[in-house]
């Protein structure tokens, strides 16, 4: 009889139990009711834990899983320049969605106030003692090349035809000024937070405003952007929350750590999971399982399935999810270096990854051969998306297809 024997990922402690391996059972029985599904169950045995109670972790003891919140304000301020980083005009563009339209009336031969700003803005770059300030922050940018960018921003365009607002403008300007050099992909690094804002208010004075001048209209649309945004990127939590986070996550990043580190106990005990099966056997691995899956077959530690097709051994290995082609690159796997490709006798390779599971990875292009990826998609969001395979019908087309291959012992 062929034998699917599931290898559970990373901070799993209950796997035997648990939804996953119960819809996998039940998905496998529908479409191939004489394979078995049986489980390795290597987490609840091997798995890390906190040795210390978590005494390596600020405020994990103290605090009992509790982090304190940051100060609201310094938190807001944080927030919204973790936005600029990501989108320098971000500010700009929520002011010239949430101002009023100008109400002045347009005289002739005057000067809007909004055309005013973007004046002073493309001669900055003729203000020695500004650019010397600019210089002094070393931000990797010229100030021509940074005001230029911003002056030809839409965004600021948009804002500074907003004249009733126009308050604002030379404050959220100077902000993108800054934002944009730290933004590149290739700037030097951020400077101290008090150059940083001290360079802030000489770029806003320089440009007519006042330093404190931001609408309370304007600000809490930064706000609450900053806020949308950062939640989405998880670091506000992750700080205000800190040990409630790492007490959740510790099993999941301490798993790989000890893994690559300490794997062997882990690789003993899924290999006697795969002898003690009569016969072929699929193994599924899924994260870190496909990890500790792949490195027992390249080394030799477990056979593939005979040529002539005899019973016994590893007739196909199916990976989800996996890190193995990203190790493998970074030549950080236990068992094979990187540039040996694929042993002679390694068994027939599936590597389903979705292209939201930032923890998964296409395995073709990197072992140059002996492996076939498979792209599906979990319809989840990015948080959702590593456990999100086993509902996946494309999912278990492909598993068929591959016990289909395998065939009877």
């Amino acid at each position: 009889m062929v034998t699917v024997l599931f290898v559970h990922g990373t901070g799993v402690r209950e796997f035997s139990d648990g939804a996953a391996l119960k819809r996998v059972r039940a998905e496998i029985a529908a479409r191939h009711p004489e394979v078995r599904v049986e489980a390795c169950d290597w987490g609840a045995a091997l798995g890390t834990y906190l040795r210390e109670g978590g005494a390596s972790i600020p405020g994990f003891v103290e605090q009992g899983g509790r982090g304190p919140a940051a100060p609201a304000g310094e938190d807001e301020e944080i927030a919204r320049w973790a936005l600029l980083y990501a989108d320098p005009f971000a500010e700009l563009e929520l002011l010239a969605l949430t101002a009023p339209a100008a109400g002045a009336p347009f005289v002739p031969g005057g000067l809007a106030p909004g055309d005013r700003l973007l004046l002073m803005l493309e001669g900055l770059a003729d203000r020695q003692d500004v650019v010397s300030a600019w210089t002094d922050a070393a931000l990797g940018l010229s100030l021509a090349e940074a005001a230029a960018a911003v002056a030809s921003a839409g965004a600021l365009r948009r804002a500074a035809a907003r004249a009733a607002e126009v308050v604002a403008l030379p404050r959220l300007a100077a902000r993108a000024l800054v934002a944009y050099a730290l933004a590149r992909e290739d700037a030097p690094g951020c400077p101290a937070v008090a150059v940083r804002d001290a360079l802030v208010d000489r770029l806003t004075q320089e440009l007519g405003g006042d330093v404190r001048a931001l609408p309370e209209a304007v600000a809490a649309a930064t706000r609450l952007g900053a806020r949308l945004f950062e939640n989405a990127l998880g670091s506000r939590l992750a700080v205000a929350r800190r040990t409630a986070w790492s007490g959740r996550s510790v099993g999941f990043f301490g798993d790989i750590a000890r893994y690559l580190v300490r794997g062997e106990g882990v690789r003993a005990l899924v290999a006697q999971s795969v002898r003690e099966q009569s016969g072929p056997v699929v193994l599924l691995g899924h994260s870190l399982g496909g990890v500790v899956c792949f490195d027992l077959l390249a080394s030799g530690v477990l056979p593939g399935r005979a040529p002539d097709g005899r019973p016994g051994g590893v007739a196909a290995l199916v990976t989800v999810g996996s890190q193995v082609p990203l190790l493998y690159e970074l030549d950080a796997l236990p068992s094979r270096p990187y540039g040996s490709g694929l042993p002679d006798g390694f068994p027939h390779w599936l590597n389903v990854y979705d292209r939201r599971d930032l923890l998964s990875y296409t395995a073709a292009e990197v072992f140059r051969g002996g492996v076939t990826d498979l792209e599906v998609d979990n319809r989840q969001p990015v948080s959702a998306a590593h456990g999100a395979y086993w509902a996946n019908d494309l999912f278990y087309a492909a598993l068929t297809g591959v016990l289909d291959r395998v065939g009877p012992p």
